[in-house]
């Protein structure tokens, strides 16, 4: 199975491949094309696997690959173009709304990918390597719950502002005094979310313990629909809470971006035609859809 960063959020991973990590000095081309090796190594983390077990989930995640690079990648450099055509003669905050939600709505159709993958490939596996992968989530998860509800809220208010701070500037460069005054004004009013993200990942991860020490036949469709019925099941406050504070998030986009000078327009128009080209020369790369053929 996949590692749990994957199980707790597929929006996380897709943010990240297309917007964060793609930003190492190594280029989006040569990240994007080690991810299945990536993948192997965290998987390695949670469960013990045979040589052909490796294989098979290789084989799983460069066939997940090649869908993205085929399907997924085109949407993601229409995604830029608008996108940049949005800026001029200003970003309005309808804009990047939208933006936002056909992020979203990608990563939506990316974690279902690797849901199906997961859960395949999960089958594969013993009842005591499916619990020791299990074992590895629950400790994870008390990690994750330490880690995170120790900070005092200045620190998590300060943690989020680190964060526009840094992804921001990656695209921009350094930003002015201006742009630093409007992050601080806007995480100030950043409500915590770690408590209740924590609470929601205990509560369907002690669902899945249960389906998988139950080892029953049809374990892979009760696993299906608990993680398919996560966004059904959150609390109001989980609702309210993530609603609040990605209204705030797209505040702060539009009005950093707007702040721009001239060298950080350049900067950032650069960066976005980058991607696109990087996005493009990946989906070349991508095996065409050949449907399987059966017997008649």
């Amino acid at each position: 199975m996949l590692k749990a960063r994957y199980l707790c959020g597929a929006k996380c991973v897709l943010v990240s491949v297309m917007l964060l990590t793609m930003t190492a000095c190594s280029g989006a081309r040569f990240f994007y094309n080690k991810l299945d090796t990536l993948i192997d190594w965290y998987v390695d983390d949670y469960v013990t696997l045979s040589r052909e077990q490796s294989a098979d989930f290789q084989n799983r995640v460069d066939q997940l690959l090649e869908w993205h690079r085929r399907e997924e990648l085109p949407a993601y450099t229409q995604l830029l173009t608008d996108f940049e055509r949005s800026l001029d003669p200003s970003l309005d905050e309808q804009s990047v709304a939208t933006l936002f939600d056909e992020l979203s709505v990608a990563a939506d159709r990316l974690e279902v990918r690797i849901l199906d993958l997961m859960i395949e490939f999960g089958a594969t596996l013993s009842l005591a390597q499916r619990e020791e992968f299990m074992l590895a989530l629950e400790e994870e998860q008390e990690e994750q719950r330490d880690r995170l509800l120790s900070r005092s809220d200045e620190a998590y208010q300060s943690n989020v502002q680190d964060q526009f701070a840094d992804n921001l500037s990656r695209f921009l460069g350094r930003l002015t005094g201006q742009q630093k005054e409007t992050l601080a004004f806007y995480s100030g009013d950043y409500q915590r979310f770690d408590g209740v993200w924590i609470e929601d990942r205990a509560r369907w991860t002690e669902e899945l313990a249960a389906v998988i020490a139950s080892n029953t036949a049809n374990w892979p469709s009760e696993v299906r629909d608990i993680l398919a019925g996560r966004e059904a099941a959150r609390s109001p406050e989980y609702v309210a809470v993530y609603a609040h504070n990605q209204a705030l998030s797209q505040n702060i986009v539009t009005e950093v971006i707007n702040q721009r000078t001239p060298k950080q327009d350049r900067r950032l128009r650069r960066k976005i035609n980058n991607y696109r080209e990087d996005f493009i020369a990946l989906a070349a790369e991508a095996e065409p859809f050949s449907p399987a053929v059966t017997s008649p």
